[in-house]
């Protein structure tokens, strides 16, 4: 696999570099990563944007520290809550909430 042969030490969620963009049209995403370092293991987010014949690439890198996760999630779902008021106060019509079925184990 490209990636893990150049970042041996590195375990992906996914092969980025190997897949088409998931919904048509969509040419950014953002994807968590954990790295293996000396040090112990760190988080890192990555920017990445879609390029006709290369794939993924990846444009930006934020490396969190353990102890910043938990500040990062708080901000995520402020920024969520924000966006969702905004979006129910100009009247924007909401996607109705999917549910998954679970297979039963009886």
């Amino acid at each position: 696999m490209f990636a893990q042969e150049l970042f041996p030490n590195m375990t992906l969620f996914g092969t980025a570099a190997e897949r088409a963009p998931e919904p048509a049209g969509r040419q950014q995403k953002v994807e968590l990563a954990f790295e293996q370092h000396d040090d112990g293991e760190h988080i890192a987010l990555r920017y990445l944007t879609w390029t006709e014949g290369l794939g993924w690439c990846c444009q930006k890198t934020i490396r969190v520290e353990a102890d910043q996760l938990d500040e990062l999630q708080r901000a995520l779902t402020a920024a969520r809550h924000r966006l969702k008021r905004k979006r129910a106060e100009t009247g924007e019509a909401q996607a109705p909430a999917q549910v998954i079925q679970f297979p039963s184990l009886s």
